[in-house]
C-alpha cells in the first residue's frame, strides 16, 4: 500500500478547509445580500414630476398606487368627485413613501392605497413589505390627520397566464402580505377594501376573465373594483 506524503495530506486539508470556508463565506454573503427597494428611475421621476406640477387641494380624493391604480380611469369613471391619480407604474412601498410629501401638505379628503405587488415580484419578504406599509400609514395619519385613509389589500394573479416571469409562483406570498394588510387596517382603524377577496376564485387565483396578461386589469376587471368602491361607501 503507497503511503501518503506529509505534502499531500496538507494539500488535502487546505483544500477542504478552503472549501469550508467558502462555503461559510458564501451563506454569509447570502444572508447579508441587500434587499432592491429602489424606486427612483426614469418613468418614476418624470410620473413624479408632472403629478407636482398639480396642486393638490384639500378636497380631492386621491388614488395612490403602481401601474393598476395609473391605468384606471378615476376621474370620468367618478365625475361628480374631485379625484386625482397617482398611480406610478412599476412604484413599491418605498416610492409611495418617497412622494408623500406634497400630497400630505395638501391634506386630501381620502387617500386610497393599492401597493405591494411590485415588492413582491422582487422578492421582497411579506415582513419587511408590511413594516414600510406600516410607515407609510402612520405617517398619513401623523401629517395630515383629517384625511381619510382607505387600504386595498393586493389583488390575485393568475398563475397560469401571467406573462411576466419575476411574478410566478408569488401567490403564497400575496397571500400572507395581504393577511398583514388586513391586520394593519385593524391595528389603526383603517377603513379596508378587500380586494382579493373580491376577485380571488377558490384557489386564490385571478379569473383571466378579468386581466390581459395575468395581472394588470381589463375593463371587467376595474368594473369589479369600481362596484366593490360603490358598495363600500368610502366615497360618500
Amino acid at each position: 500500500m503507497m503511503k501518503r506524503s506529509g505534502f499531500d495530506i496538507n494539500v488535502k486539508r487546505t483544500l477542504i478547509f478552503l472549501a469550508c470556508s467558502f462555503g461559510l463565506l458564501s451563506g454569509i454573503y447570502a444572508q447579508e445580500a441587500p434587499v432592491d427597494t429602489s424606486y427612483a428611475n426614469s418613468y418614476y421621476l418624470y410620473k413624479k414630476g408632472m403629478h407636482e406640477s398639480v396642486p393638490v387641494n384639500s378636497w380631492n380624493v386621491v388614488f395612490v398606487g403602481n401601474s393598476i391604480t395609473e391605468r384606471g380611469l378615476w376621474g370620468e369613471w367618478f365625475p361628480e368627485i374631485p379625484v386625482l391619480n397617482r398611480g406610478i407604474g412599476g412604484d413599491n412601498c418605498w416610492g409611495v413613501d418617497a412622494r408623500l410629501g406634497t400630497l400630505l401638505e395638501a391634506k386630501p379628503t381620502v387617500i386610497f392605497l393599492l401597493i405591494g405587488i411590485n415588492d413582491l415580484g422582487r422578492g421582497l419578504p411579506p415582513d419587511l413589505i408590511s413594516t414600510k406599509y406600516e410607515q407609510i400609514i402612520r405617517r398619513i395619519k401623523n401629517e395630515s390627520r383629517n384625511t381619510r385613509l382607505v387600504l386595498h389589500t393586493v389583488l390575485p394573479i393568475n398563475e397560469t397566464n401571467i406573462t411576466f416571469e419575476y411574478m410566478k409562483g408569488k401567490t403564497p406570498k400575496i397571500l400572507e402580505l395581504n393577511k398583514r394588510i388586513r391586520q394593519l387596517a385593524k391595528k389603526y382603524n383603517v377603513k379596508l377594501i378587500d380586494l382579493h377577496q373580491v376577485f380571488a376564485d377558490g384557489q386564490n387565483q385571478m379569473p383571466d376573465k378579468l386581466v390581459i396578461d395575468g395581472l394588470h386589469l381589463n375593463n371587467a376587471g376595474y368594473q369589479r373594483w369600481i362596484k366593490a368602491l360603490n358598495e363600500s361607501n368610502v366615497l360618500r
